[in-house]
């Protein structure tokens, strides 16, 4: 049996979701915290979970920035964030070192979905936008090129997963925006995804980004150029 910590968000949310996911067989919900200091006060008193699901509306007088609190949540167990409402915040959580996030429409099924594929390995993404992103897909151990794309996509999508803007890119790269644009939509056509929060999504599912790992400043770890 998998246990759960849910950490902030309304009571009855917490309510909600402790029913849904104690009808799985396999998952359980072992605490609720209604703040970070009373998750902080959960964790040090012994509690164990497998999973944390952490509302984005929770608050923490001791961590001034969200992604603060997702970082420190990770720290202890794998993390999923509930109520992103954009791909911009999406990356950024992931970046925190969060293994899954989700939109606040999700369904009971996708939320059982998403714990189920978190503790499997993999990543979730969704969002209000993109229903399903790579949801049942297991992220590869460690970063690497997938074999179809070239030096310069790597580079490009992984700027893209930091979320910078093809302009940015552009002038980081030296080349033009044009040929910013050319590269991602060959990304698209190559990873069969149609938004850019879906490449983001294959970024970090595919082992390009690792969260926590990967730098994605443009700055960082330039790579020689190649058209």
């Amino acid at each position: 049996m998998h246990t759960v910590v849910l950490a902030g968000g309304p009571t009855l949310v917490r309510a909600a979701m402790t029913a849904v996911i104690d009808r799985s067989r396999a998952l359980s919900v072992v605490g609720q915290a209604a703040d970070g200091t009373r998750l902080r006060e959960l964790l040090a008193a012994g509690a164990e979970p497998d999973v944390i699901l952490l509302d984005r509306a929770i608050q923490d007088q001791g961590i001034s920035a969200f992604t603060g609190v997702v970082s420190a949540a990770s720290a202890v167990a794998r993390t999923i964030v509930f109520g992103v409402p954009d791909a911009q915040e999406s990356d950024a959580c992931l970046r925190a070192g969060a293994t899954g996030v989700l939109a606040s429409g999700i369904t009971a099924v996708q939320l059982v979905a998403a714990l189920e594929t978190v503790l499997r390995g993999g990543l979730v993404v969704v969002l209000e936008t993109a229903p399903v992103v790579m949801a049942h897909h297991r992220r590869r151990a460690s970063p690497q090129t997938p074999p179809e794309l070239s030096r310069r996509e790597h580079e490009i999508l992984t700027m893209v997963a930091g979320g910078q803007e093809n302009s940015s890119i552009a002038h980081a790269l030296s080349i033009s925006p044009l040929t910013v644009k050319t590269h991602i939509a060959n990304l698209y056509a190559k990873t069969g995804v149609r938004q850019r929060g879906h490449l983001v999504a294959f970024a970090y599912e595919s082992g390009v980004v690792v969260p926590g790992r990967t730098p994605v400043s443009p700055l960082v770890d330039r790579l020689p150029a190649a058209s």
